[in-house]
């Protein structure tokens, strides 16, 4: 029989490197140090398998470096680590399959103990993808509400206020002539009916259409944006013809995207529309249109030279429904409203930038 001291059973219970282990290896946490005098750099092996790092992978601060998507902002840690400010920060890396991930990770001075001579860092990084991920998700189901939430707002007020509105005026109506009998009051009487008739199926429409945006079904197809923007400029060229107006595309830095192809026709026409209808009429109108990669993000830029926008007045009201903001007659305030809920409705998001007198630019990212 094996005896074993209660004095090393209890140090066994306690063995603190046991723990630290196991902890790594649980949260598969790995540890990292760089020697600055020698250049020499040291990862352990859970640190090499959460980056995926093969076997013969050497490492050095060269390629090092490549692991982290801002390199920049990597080397300004390490350099301020080496003069004394240790850090603990999420930072984005890059697994050698060129998988993009993020990670919690910190870094300490290494000192000499008995010359107090800076050796170098050594620190431990942990991925956290999972959690930012997540983090991200929430916040994007939280837009998602905020934006259903909005719909039901504007779709109950068109309710209470536009239908209630034509309900009052053949009510109204009805009760100014329902003692009339001459030709000349039923002509009147018959005009005033087909008016509040037509603005009912206007509401009625632009309910279906908010109605269509969210339950629409969202099959995507690989679009064409420069032969989608052509077909909508062809649409509208009697208009831009009489109006001299000039247009210059660009659709190069982003040649095709998927999206719903019926949405995308339709925020061309609401811009370009809306660019015609608020032109200056004392110049030429002038629109420039193009598309942008910036990073991850995928952009349509519309611009124009028209009347513009007071932002500073009617800056939180532009894509509400109904909000209008210039004298036009045939302005209605449905459009913007439509587009922004499409764009939305896809993950998307619109931003307008305006000066009075000199024209808007919109920005859709898609």
């Amino acid at each position: 029989m094996k005896i074993i001291p209660k004095i090393k059973l209890q140090q066994q219970l306690q063995d603190k490197e046991y723990f630290s282990k196991e902890t790594a290896l649980t949260t598969l946490t790995g540890s990292y140090s760089y020697n600055h005098k020698t250049g020499f750099c040291f990862m352990d092996e859970i640190g090499k398998k959460v980056l995926q790092l093969p076997d013969d992978f050497e490492l050095s601060i060269d390629s090092a470096l490549t692991l982290f998507v801002d390199h920049r902002d990597a080397i300004k840690k390490f350099n301020n680590c080496l003069k004394g400010h240790s850090f603990e920060n999420d930072i984005e890396m890059i697994d050698y399959n060129g998988h993009k991930f993020w990670v919690r990770a910190s870094g300490k001075l290494l000192e000499d103990d008995l010359t107090g001579n800076t050796l170098g860092i050594r620190g431990v990084f942990v991925s956290i993808d999972r959690f930012i991920k997540q983090g991200k998700e929430l916040e994007k189901r939280a837009r998602l509400i905020n934006v259903q939430n909005d719909r039901l707002i504007h779709f109950a007020h068109i309710i209470s206020h536009n239908l209630r509105s034509h309900s009052s005026n053949l009510e109204l109506t009805l009760e100014t002539f329902a003692d009339k009998h001459s030709d000349s009051e039923e002509a009147v009487f018959k005009s005033y009916i087909q008016d509040i008739s037509k603005s009912l199926s206007q509401t009625l429409e632009h309910l279906n259409e908010v109605v269509t945006i969210s339950t629409h079904e969202k099959n995507t197809d690989l679009v064409d944006i420069k032969s989608m923007f052509e077909s909508v400029v062809e649409e509208h060229a009697p208009l831009l013809e009489h109006f001299d107006a000039t247009i210059q595309y660009d659709f190069t830095a982003l040649t095709h995207i998927n999206y719903v192809s019926s949405f995308l026709r339709s925020i061309m026409t609401n811009l370009l529309s809306n660019a015609i209808k608020y032109r200056d009429l004392s110049r030429p109108l002038q629109i420039d249109v193009e598309t942008i990669c910036e990073k991850t993000k995928k952009l349509l830029v519309f611009k124009d030279n028209g009347i513009g926008i007071d932002l500073e007045r009617n800056g939180s009201k532009i894509f509400n429904m109904y909000g209008t903001f210039h004298d036009n007659d045939d302005a209605r305030g449905v459009g913007l409203f439509l587009t922004k809920n499409q764009i939305e409705s896809l993950g998307g998001d619109i931003s307008v930038k305006s000066v009075l007198g000199e024209g808007s630019s919109f920005k859709v990212k898609f």
